[in-house]
């Protein structure tokens, strides 16, 4: 085998490895994706869904954020104002619960945002492989042709019709 057949033979090769691996992606049976049949179509269909899980997530995590500050801020207005020991405990134990939920919605804004990267990732994946496997196509399709298999049925000189001939034919 020269050097051509060779790479030609390991491009065929990258490229059933290409398809391959799509179709393993595309033959998982993912409950939320069966009616998404293509393997790319079922990773931009969960990129997709990732990218609304996290915004849901970022979402409330925000909201309850914001109710926390809101409370916190009525509960300093509140120590003020109270006299009840009892009161005084459980504002100050709120103040300090506060805080802790504030850091644990933080902890999930991180995580979602992690999971937006994911999202990102899982398309610039897809945008790659989609270039690798059109290259790739380009690269087995556009290969010189023979020029004696394009060439069509060779007639002697003595054997051609012209187009006159032709014309003839259906008048």
């Amino acid at each position: 085998m020269n050097n051509v057949q060779t790479l030609r033979h390991d491009l065929v090769d990258i490229v059933g490895e290409l398809h391959a691996a799509l179709r393993e992606i595309g033959n998982e049976q993912l409950p939320q994706t069966t009616i998404v049949n293509n393997a790319r179509d079922r990773l931009r269909y969960i990129a997709s869904l990732t990218e609304q899980s996290a915004s849901q997530t970022l979402h409330a995590a925000e909201s309850i954020s914001d109710s926390l500050h809101d409370q916190k801020k009525r509960a300093r207005q509140l120590l003020r104002k109270v006299r009840s020991p009892e009161a005084l405990v459980f504002l100050r134990d709120l103040e300090v619960q506060h805080a802790q939920a504030l850091g644990q919605v933080s902890e999930i804004i991180q995580a979602q945002a992690f999971q937006d990267l994911v999202g990102q990732v899982i398309n610039k994946l897809m945008l790659t492989i989609e270039k690798m496997e059109t290259s790739l196509a380009h690269l087995l399709l556009d290969e010189e042709a023979d020029a004696g298999l394009l060439a069509g049925p060779q007639v002697r000189s003595e054997e051609q019709i012209s187009q006159a001939d032709i014309d003839n034919l259906f008048d």
